[in-house]
């Protein structure tokens, strides 16, 4: 699959950035400039921080929303130490990643308006006896700014490109923020589409500590009753499920499977796009590997399913060397899920295919004669 450029730009921009559960504040700064620059878009942001992308005079009751969270795996510091040559920070651990992988790893705090100061992890103290989640003690190097909210990120190269992978510090969620504005991009951004469908991006926050945003998203009524929710996620990949097998049209993930008509329809857009041309791929997989939004938007009754990203080291976690190491994905996995989403989008703003309930009737139409 060709990736175009403005979307390969956008992906490195994005899974470059610092962010935490609750503190994805350089992500969202990043949409709100690329969403100024489209006069057709504008963008509201619900009592939970969440922001929504919406077309400008197109409304419905039964929207597509196109979903992804802004946080990912990161330590926000809680506390400042002293020292000469260098100094100590505690800082509270917002994420899922195993104890063994803390030991000595490598990070560096972000303080805003300066450079960023590396450092290592000294201790770990697990999550209980009055700790809500994992503190980690971490001494950095030299002398500079440090203040509680800060982040502290592991040290990892800079995004990149070798071949047809993309090694970055955050994939996951930050690939599917960018396949979530690359496909509404296309869908709206392009006259020559002249398409009407009510499509809007929902990105969320604080995924990595209990789906908080999702959640309040639901809570306080940001998304419709009637929407149709295709969450994007980057998801632990698979021995039948590797990088460079295309998206995959996500039935599960290990808490529950999704909405069987929305990804019923999904797997027949992917079907007759890769009948139509032969270099498109993907997947129709259970991703047992973590839990999705699509797991809470199901149980605040809506209907939901996933597309998901095959995923190495994911949460930055190398199983082979037993190291923090960068995630890594496949680019054109990445430009065959905006591909299928902008698909999907028409296909389900339109109701083009036929769901399965619509599936089974004329089949059942076909062969009553034998009752």
């Amino acid at each position: 699959m060709v990736l175009k450029a403005e979307h390969r730009r956008w992906l490195l921009e994005l899974t470059a950035l610092p962010t935490a559960a609750g503190y994805e504040g350089a992500v969202a700064a990043w949409v709100r400039r690329w969403v100024m620059q489209r006069p057709w878009a504008r963008i509201r942001t619900d009592g939970a921080g969440n922001l929504v992308l919406l077309r400008r005079g197109v409304r419905s009751r039964r929207p597509v929303v196109l979903a992804a969270h802004m946080d990912h795996p990161a330590l926000v510091v809680k506390r400042v130490g002293t020292g000469r040559g260098t100094q100590k920070v505690w800082a509270e651990f917002r994420g899922g990643v195993r104890r063994e992988f803390f030991t000595a790893a490598r990070v560096r705090l972000v303080h805003e308006g300066s450079p960023d100061r590396r450092g290592r992890v000294q201790e770990y103290r697990p999550a209980g006896g009055g700790l809500k989640r994992p503190v980690v003690v971490v001494e950095l190097a030299g002398e500079g700014p440090a203040a509680a909210g800060d982040i502290v990120r592991w040290d990892l190269p800079p995004t990149r490109v070798r071949g047809r992978r993309l090694a970055a510090p955050a994939c996951d969620d930050l690939a599917g923020v960018a396949a979530a504005l690359a496909a509404w991009d296309a869908l709206a951004g392009s006259r020559k589409a002249k398409f009407r469908g009510d499509v809007r991006v929902l990105l969320t926050r604080a995924e990595e500590v209990g789906f908080i945003g999702a959640i309040a998203a639901c809570q306080r009524g940001t998304i419709p009753a009637g929407a149709r929710v295709i969450a994007l996620e980057n998801s632990k990949a698979l021995a039948d499920a590797p990088l460079g097998a295309g998206p995959v049209v996500r039935v599960g993930d290990k808490t529950s499977s999704f909405d069987p008509g929305l990804t019923y329809r999904c797997a027949q857009v992917a079907a007759k796009l890769a009948a139509r041309d032969k270099r498109f791929k993907w997947q129709r997989k259970l991703m047992p590997g973590g839990t999705c939004e699509a797991s809470a938007y199901q149980s605040y009754g809506y209907t939901a399913t996933c597309l998901c990203l095959p995923l190495e080291n994911y949460h930055n976690m190398d199983e082979k060397s037993g190291r923090i190491a960068s995630e890594v994905i496949d680019l054109g996995d990445f430009a065959g899920l905006v591909r299928l989403l902008v698909a999907v989008s028409r296909s389900v703003s339109h109701g083009r295919e036929p769901g399965l309930k619509e599936r089974l009737e004329g089949i059942f139409e076909q062969g009553r004669g034998v009752l």
